[in-house]
């Protein structure tokens, strides 16, 4: 995409940093990545490529052992007091907090900080802690709000409370942002106590509508609006890059936010998997939103009763359901709609709303899992901004000249 807005000089620290959504995201607002820290080589190939002009460190840490008193030892003097610890921590341990005989949200939050398994989740709260940042940004699975009866997300808000924050949550629609895919996120917003900063995230929703329609997106952009200006291809292309073959009839406002600031005349990543005859077949009766338990028995090689969705082919005219890791192993869960084959990794991205200039390395399994790993983009800049904007009382996407951007593409 085009330049990214000047930084204001506010550093933030991106915790499990993947491929760099949240990076993306926040770098777009303004503000500067810091530190960014992942054990995932390719994703950190692949954040080093995208973000290395931004002058901050991309590092192969594990989180488990890695303390915030060793990131604050590589990090010049300037670049210690961070505007915001940012980060979506792995936490296998939420389905057994409060299921024992202490269900006062205090005891669930005292739980979750020793369960075992949540040793990433209390490591992120460690470099909140340290760093005393004035906010911190903490997403994960919306199932949160209800285990065994249990509201999570309150014993997680009481944690991050716990360490001199007001803390508040909500449920994030990545639609909401124009992003064309119906994901849900659980969003924290913490504010330091005494920063000078009194904000909350409960209006994050009208926010967003008016952040998506100042970029030219309307309410419910689709799979069409999505991808259906890339160059058509089979199963199994693997030309990369390839000449971007633009299409009659001008793109979708979102196809043209996407190709923003990229190479014109190619695209990269648009690359498939190689599907079987079998497979090919398969697909080729599937209208759209089929599932795999509505086809012939003669494609069936898995149970139906417990693979109802193993197979499912998108819609043109509607937003995509959520893009997983998952398509890492195989890419069955989002068949194209109107192609044989499943997604390439550039459409995976384009559902993510990764720019087309983004690149991603590694194999196509690898490319695949960050894209299904990482916060959406799009998501992440919207949040920032909001952040920005009822934080620091800056206008909206100041700096941005969105229409005259997106003109030139």
């Amino acid at each position: 995409m085009a330049q990214r807005a000047t930084p204001e000089g506010r550093g933030f620290l991106d915790l499990f940093c993947g491929a760099g959504g949240i990076s993306w995201g926040w770098s777009r607002a303004g503000f500067r990545p810091v530190a960014s820290l992942d054990s995932d080589v390719p994703a950190l190939r692949s954040h080093e490529w995208n973000f290395g002009d931004a002058h901050g460190l991309t590092l192969k840490r594990d989180l488990s052992t890695f303390t915030p008193q060793e990131l604050g030892g590589l990090l010049p003097a300037s670049d210690r007091t961070p505007f915001a610890v940012v980060g979506g921590p792995p936490c296998q341990g939420w389905s057994r907090a409060g299921r024992g005989k202490i269900r006062s949200i205090r005891g669930v939050a005292t739980e979750l900080l020793n369960d075992p398994r949540n040793q990433l989740y209390r490591r992120f709260l460690e470099y909140v802690e340290h760093f005393e940042a004035p906010v911190c940004v903490m997403e994960n699975v919306p199932g949160m709000l209800s285990i065994e009866g249990v509201n999570i997300a309150q014993a997680v808000a009481k944690n991050i409370e716990d360490l001199g924050y007001t803390c508040t949550y909500q449920v994030v629609n990545a639609r909401w942002f124009g992003v064309p895919q119906d994901r849900e996120r659980l969003i924290f917003l913490g504010v330091r106590r005494g920063s000078g900063f009194d904000f909350d995230i409960t209006r994050i929703r009208s926010f967003a509508g008016r952040f998506r329609r100042r970029l030219g997106l309307g309410s419910g952009t689709t799979v069409r609006d999505a991808i259906a200006d890339l160059p058509p291809i089979e199963h199994g292309a693997s030309e990369d890059p390839m000449i971007y073959h633009r299409k009659v009839g001008r793109p979708s406002g979102y196809a043209r936010l996407m190709r923003q600031g990229c190479n014109p005349k190619q695209v990269t990543d648009h690359v498939t998997r190689v599907h079987n005859e079998q497979d090919l077949e398969a697909f080729s009766t599937m209208s759209e939103g089929m599932l795999y338990v509505d086809l012939d028995a003669r494609f069936k090689r898995y149970r139906d009763d417990i693979f109802k969705d193993k197979y499912r082919r998108l819609y043109w005219e509607r937003p995509s359901w959520t893009v997983t890791a998952h398509l890492a192993k195989d890419g069955y869960s989002h068949i194209h709609p109107g192609q044989s084959r499943t997604l390439s990794i550039r459409e995976a991205a384009r559902l993510q709303s990764f720019p087309d200039d983004f690149r991603f390395f590694g194999n196509i399994g690898d490319r695949f899992r960050q894209i299904g790993n990482a916060v959406p983009p799009l998501m992440a800049w919207g949040i920032a901004e909001y952040i920005r904007c009822h934080g620091l009382g800056r206008d909206l996407l100041h700096g941005h000249e969105i229409g005259r951007e997106l003109k030139a593409v």
